[in-house]
This record gives structure tokens, C-alpha cells and sequence, in this order.
């Protein structure tokens, strides 16, 4: 993989619960990587549900095979949160192809896009 390729700067987020000593749990999520990546136009959809227009985009990020991704984590990129379907890891190329969905649930909360 040639490295001019990697244009594009993303943020991984993992998610983080504490509990309180009173025995209730915060989410919080947090920022555990920032790398540069290759972002290519997978599928997009439209579709109706409940009388309302919806519409579905998948993209899939190309990193290097270091960088310490697991399904559970969201990608940040643009401004725009990407849930993960996929993690492909190929060793002969030295990369990971990750293949996301956009999140459009504004139930997510992030604060800033800088390692904590």
C-alpha cells in the first residue's frame, strides 16, 4: 500500500463504562487512535420505513495493520460518525480494510476529535 494514499485523517472511539459507587453506569466515549486512512465509497441505499425517507451509506476505510481497531469501536471522520460491520486484516498488503456504516442516531455524544 503506498502511504500518499492515506489522505484522510480519522479518529477511533472506544467505548467506556464506569460504574459509580452508587451502582449506576456512565457511557462515555473516547478517543484511542488517530491515523491516517484511505476512505472509498462502498454502497448507498434509500429506503422508506415508518413513512419516513431514509438514507443508508457505507464506506470502508483502508489503514495500516497496526493500528488497534476491534468491532465495538466507531470511526470519526468529517464530522460524521461510521459504525463498524467489518475488520478484514490483510497481511500480504499490510493494511486492514474496514468496512462502516454512517450512524444517524444522535444519541451518540463526543466532545472533541483529540487523543485523551
Amino acid at each position: 500500500m503506498d502511504s500518499g494514499q492515506l489522505k484522510d485523517r480519522i479518529y477511533i472511539y472506544e467505548l467506556e463504562i464506569t460504574r459509580s459507587p452508587y451502582g449506576n453506569t456512565n457511557r462515555k466515549w473516547v478517543c484511542k487512535y488517530s491515523t491516517r486512512a484511505r476512505v472509498n465509497y462502498s454502497s448507498g441505499t434509500r429506503g422508506e420505513q415508518n413513512d419516513e425517507l431514509f438514507y443508508t451509506v457505507d464506506r470502508e476505510f483502508i489503514v495500516r495493520h497496526y493500528v488497534p481497531v476491534i468491532d465495538t469501536d466507531i470511526i470519526v471522520w468529517n464530522n460524521e460518525k461510521w459504525r463498524i460491520l467489518s475488520i478484514d486484516r490483510n497481511r500480504e498488503y499490510n493494511n486492514i480494510f474496514i468496512r462502516t456504516t454512517k450512524i444517524m442516531d444522535e444519541d451518540i455524544e463526543i466532545d472533541n476529535y483529540d487523543i485523551v
